[in-house]
């Protein structure tokens, strides 16, 4: 595909065609490689101080709230860590951040298994968790500026598959390490294979084109970058890339752009809708080995169902995701609704080890299928030069129901209710998430087409482009979908 203009002046390129029109390809195939590695490793390393949580609170004499406390301390790091990356990815880009990010995990997790005291435990969590917060909603934002509309939500389930399988990998290594080698063994191997993985993602990993053509950065990079996006295209040397209208963006961040106009309830709904959603998901993380213990379950056979509950939350996520894509955000507001029955079949009734078992993967598949939605609905409103900080401030939010998750399960079991109790009293979140959901599927049918995140796709995202000239411009008023 060759860009040619016969004029002497070098023809003004609009990236959003251009990644609408793309085809599944080796570019594809590297980006996922590359995003599955890092989540996975985000997966691994958050969940490993759940499957180490017995061993830690037996070594350090701890109690339920101090083993919960842990957990909330390293989801206080990610929520500071998650705005500060998402500051950093809008202001120098999303691949330097990410680099940035795994570095600083892979370091941290690996000093975890040198702790001597609980204050040190502490301290390293923190630490480790501030630069774990980073990645995911940088990830995101990358991915979803290189996926056509149609396909946006459906790539970020994908990529989190990587997520999903990084947790259940913990159960299986925690089971092989720990007993031969001792807790500090998972987090020697977490940091380790997180700090080895820097390489492939300095070589394989892109940089948004519709960051750097919103920022008006490096026009020489960005045709690089579309070659490898679209195998046999051209671009004539000078050629300038915009996306949309070609406003160039200073990168100036408020956390104000966030609520005008639209955004307001847009915001403030997926916020609220996030935080819930992140108290049921990290409530049954960072508990769900030791709540299967607690109720007659053996180490090794905890940990397996909790690797089987994570698989079971990724395909929810790869599904309800596709729902998202098709139809929007009202079809995927039931889905936290359908969990409430199971969290309180478990929590009320005395469930034989099958039902109980069946019953979990559903509630999995349904609680995380609609997180993983979450993590979609995160980006997808905002333009490219607000999109990593609108899915960090979005994600460190839901740290507030992600911290609230493990101290109060802890809590609720100190004060002398059971392990089962624990699940009826989650099932109040997916309620509340639910409301919210319909909520913002009713304002997304109100958005105009061509606005970010709207539900009917644009011709501007549709149509086929003649790459000789710049494409026509949306109306003023609107904001195009990149």
């Amino acid at each position: 595909m060759a860009v040619s203009n016969p004029s002497t002046t070098p023809p003004t390129v609009d990236v959003g065609p251009l990644i609408e029109q793309q085809k599944p390809g080796r570019f594809w195939l590297s980006l996922f490689v590359v995003s599955w590695v890092i989540t996975f490793l985000v997966g691994f390393d958050s969940q490993i101080t759940s499957f180490a949580g017995r061993y830690i609170k037996a070594s350090f004499e701890l109690s339920d709230s101090e083993l919960g406390m842990l957990g909330t301390v390293g989801l206080l790091g990610t929520l500071i860590g998650c705005l500060s990356r998402g500051y950093l990815g809008d202001l120098i880009g999303r691949r330097p951040s990410i680099m940035v990010s795994i570095v600083g995990f892979g370091a941290f997790v690996l000093l975890l298994a040198l702790s001597q005291n609980y204050a040190q435990l502490v301290t390293l969590r923190f630490a480790a968790g501030f630069f774990l917060g980073g990645v995911l909603p940088l990830i995101w934002a990358l991915n979803t500026e290189f996926a056509p509309s149609r396909f946006r939500s459906t790539s970020v389930g994908i990529i989190m598959l990587g997520y999903s399988l990084g947790s259940a990998t913990g159960a299986p290594v925690s089971n092989l390490l720990i007993p031969r080698f001792g807790w500090q063994s998972v987090f020697v191997a977490g940091g380790i294979v997180s700090l080895l993985a820097v390489i492939p993602v300095a070589l394989m990993l892109p940089e948004s084109v519709k960051f750097l053509a919103q920022r008006g950065m490096s026009q020489r990079r960005i045709a690089e970058i579309m070659t490898r996006v679209l195998p046999g295209s051209r671009f004539p040397e000078g050629t300038r890339f915009v996306v949309g209208s070609g406003e160039v963006d200073d990168g100036r961040f408020t956390p104000a752009q966030l609520f005008r106009g639209p955004l307001a309830r847009i915001t403030s709904l997926m916020w609220i809708a996030y935080a819930c959603s992140a108290a049921v998901i990290f409530y049954l993380a960072f508990w769900g080995p030791i709540l299967n213990e607690r109720l007659g379950y053996s180490i090794g056979a905890a940990a397996t169902i909790a690797a089987a509950t994570a698989i079971s939350g990724a395909v929810g996520q790869l599904v309800i995701s596709r729902f998202l894509d098709n139809k929007g955000i009202g079809t995927i507001a039931v889905v936290p609704m359908l969990a409430v029955p199971c969290l309180l079949l478990i929590g009320l009734l005395p469930l034989g080890p099958t039902a109980y078992i069946v019953v979990l993967l559903v509630a999995n598949f349904l609680v995380i299928g609609a997180h993983g939605g979450m993590h979609s609905l995160s980006v997808i409103f905002y333009r490219p030069s607000l999109r990593a900080n609108g899915g960090a401030w979005a994600l460190s939010v839901s740290k507030v129901g992600a911290m609230l998750g493990p101290w109060l399960a802890g809590a609720i079991m100190d004060w002398g209710f059971s392990a089962q109790s624990t699940f009826f009293v989650f099932a109040l979140f997916p309620i509340v998430m639910s409301v919210m959901l319909f909520a913002l599927g009713r304002l997304q049918r109100t958005l105009p087409p061509d606005a970010e995140g709207a539900l009917v796709t644009s011709s501007y995202a549709t149509e086929p482009c003649d790459l000789t000239v710049r494409c026509p411009r949306q109306d003023s008023n609107l904001r195009p979908r990149d």
